[in-house]
């Protein structure tokens, strides 16, 4: 019967396109598709009788002679042309009906079925029941024919597809379903995968020929003083996919024969051609700057009236007078070593922006002290103890997203340069942290979110395994390339603890 709807029948309601004639003799052999066949040609029969119960007797058609060298033998007696031997296969209680059913057509369409699987991701737990709806009504799945290197896996049970999708694209998932379980249709299903994120960035070398080439991560540790100092910056997946290189860079020093530790970090401005070493000059002639000013008179007269700090208001005022000046001055060298460069390289300064953050820092008993210059996003934060933070200043921001103030000449006339410097004195202090907004965005990602403390416990919670291990810094720039959407720029944190 099936060779002959299949084969012989010039519109046949199988498709021809998705059997190999091995593939049809291969089906038509087992026993369970001899059963399933003899029992529909038993309720045929049973049928007709209701019809025809005198008039027109029911004759088979004689099966070819090639049909039965491949045809296994029925596990039941054969049919004759007689009508005798047809009363012999009609079960002892034939199908009653109240009125006679015609049998669907062998040309006719099977009914139109639309079935939906939401979409999936690669690497992420997936579970959906497979539906399907036609006019006739909610269509019975019975089989779901996936592939085998998809990952999921179909139960039957529960008409449910379940799994963790290991093959991103679309997949067209042949669905076998019933309205009434006793005739089957097979359709098909899209199921869409989505790819890793992850997977889809690129990663390239810059050009081999690109002035100023920077090392793609870097990473430091100092220890002294009664503290620890590490830091890591690293290419963000943003550069790596355009063959870029990085942005941002920074220093720590603990400055010799003083106890003064300094940190900085500078994120150049991405739409800029030579950024990359406008924030290497920012934080190599800071570093000259701080280095040379508080190796003489101005890290004494710091050192002297810290001494006074807390019976002294005057002290507390000249402390702040200084680290005013001594920024100042920090900032104009600045400026004018990206000038030079630029006047050398024919180029503009602005090809140059970058923003800068600054922190000197002095332990005084249990006490420490923090002066910093905040110029741009990013952040400068004094945590601990737990549950408590101190913004050392407020990121800048521009008129749309994804903009800041860089460190210029208007910058240095600016009347609210003072509103940049921060100064302070923690007793208890667990850590201080410099990071680029490519830190500050991700894991806080509001002003709001910058200063909630249960943000700085959750980030010290995660880091603080990673400092104490045997190579902190090495753990720390691994754990700059956390993925997070939305967030692929460079990324530079400065941690004294």
């Amino acid at each position: 019967m099936l060779r002959g709807l299949f084969e012989n029948n010039p519109r046949p309601f199988f498709d021809r396109r998705g059997f190999s004639p091995e593939a049809l003799d291969d089906f038509v052999k087992r026993e369970e598709v001899l059963n399933q066949t003899f029992q529909f040609v038993t309720q045929l029969m049973n049928i007709w009788k209701a019809q025809y119960p005198n008039d027109i007797p029911l004759k088979p058609l004689p099966l070819s002679s090639n049909l039965n060298k491949t045809m296994p033998q029925p596990m039941t007696p054969p049919i004759q042309e007689s009508a005798t031997s047809v009363q012999e296969i009609i079960p002892p209680e034939p199908v009653k009906l109240s009125k006679p059913i015609p049998p669907r057509s062998p040309t006719a369409p099977a009914p139109t079925v639309r079935f939906t699987l939401p979409n999936a991701k690669v690497g992420v737990a997936y579970r959906a029941r497979v539906e399907g709806h036609t006019a006739e009504g909610a269509a019975q799945v019975v089989e779901l024919r996936l592939p085998d290197d998809l990952g999921l896996h179909f139960d039957a049970e529960r008409v449910e597809l379940h799994g963790i999708p290991t093959l991103a694209g679309e997949h067209v998932l042949r669905v076998l379903w019933t309205l009434d379980r006793r005739e089957r249709y097979s359709s098909d299903c899209i199921l869409i995968v989505n790819p890793d994120p992850k997977t889809l960035w690129q990663v390239k070398e810059p050009a081999a020929d690109a002035p100023y080439p920077k090392n793609h991560a870097v990473y430091q540790l100092l220890t002294g003083f009664g503290f620890r100092l590490a830091a890591a910056s690293r290419r963000g997946r943003s550069h790596e996919h355009a063959g870029t290189f990085r942005d941002d860079d920074f220093v720590i020093e603990l400055i010799d024969k003083t106890d003064w530790a300094l940190l900085l970090v500078a994120d150049g401005a991405g739409s800029a051609n030579f950024s990359r070493e406008g924030s290497r000059l920012a934080v190599m002639t800071a570093r000259e700057q701080l280095t040379r000013e508080l190796s003489a008179t101005t890290g004494a007269k710091l050192i002297e009236a810290l001494k006074h700090w807390d019976h002294d208001s005057d002290a507390k005022q000249m402390i702040g007078s200084e680290c005013h000046y001594l920024f100042h001055r920090v900032a104009t060298q600045v400026v004018e070593a990206i000038e030079k460069e630029a006047q050398q390289r024919n180029s503009e300064s602005r090809n140059y922006a970058t923003t800068l953050l600054a922190a000197i820092v002095n332990r005084q008993g249990n006490d420490t002290f923090l002066a910093t210059f905040w110029m741009g996003d990013g952040a400068i934060a004094a945590y601990g103890p737990r549950g408590k933070v101190r913004l050392m200043g407020t990121p800048d921001g521009g008129e749309f997203a994804g903009q800041t103030r860089f460190l210029d000449r208007a910058a240095l006339n600016d009347h609210g340069f003072a509103k940049r410097i921060g100064i302070g004195r923690f007793a208890d202090l667990t850590a201080i942290f410099l990071m680029t907004d490519g830190v500050s965005d991700p894991r806080f990602e509001t002003d709001r979110g910058l200063s909630e403390a249960t943000n700085w416990d959750a980030l010290w919670d995660e880091l603080q395994p990673i400092l104490t291990s045997t190579t902190p810094e090495i753990a720390l720039c691994d754990w700059l390339h956390f993925f997070t959407a939305g967030h692929h720029d460079d990324r530079t944190l400065a941690v004294l603890w």
